[in-house]
């Protein structure tokens, strides 16, 4: 699938509706929560693509280690906290991409991708299998 079908799919789909209402409910208005979660869509399948087809990959970083530690920290157990360190990566790489492509001040972008990054992880599970 290529990035622009993903996006598409994604901003139509029930996972897109709740991410943008996430968004909504943090302050950020219609157009730029939709170019937001476009930019956010593009880097999961840039993510995902180089990760082989997958969320994880062969080295996913620091970011899965504090995420992982940060749930056993809070007694998620080993399982949940798995999962969510393989969300921190890519939320963190989706903060980094709405900074940088948008001009979004760093601290709005991580909050931004912690709001919409679930329901983008929800999507391409459904997707990906």
């Amino acid at each position: 699938m290529d990035a622009q079908q993903l996006i598409s799919e994604f901003l139509s789909s029930e996972h897109g509706s709740q991410a943008a209402q996430a968004l909504s409910s943090q302050g950020i208005g219609a157009d730029d929560a939709q170019q937001m979660l476009s930019t956010a869509a593009e880097t999961a399948h840039v993510h995902v693509e180089e990760q082989g087809g997958g969320l994880l990959g062969q080295s996913p970083g620091k970011s899965f280690f504090a995420a992982f530690a940060a749930g056993l920290v809070r007694g998620d157990g080993v399982f949940k906290s798995l999962m969510e360190g393989g969300e921190g990566v890519l939320t963190g790489r989706v903060a980094e991409s709405i900074a940088n492509r948008m001009g979004v001040d760093p601290a709005v972008a991580s909050t931004v991708a912690a709001a919409a990054t679930p329901y983008l992880v929800a999507f391409l599970k459904e997707r990906l299998g």
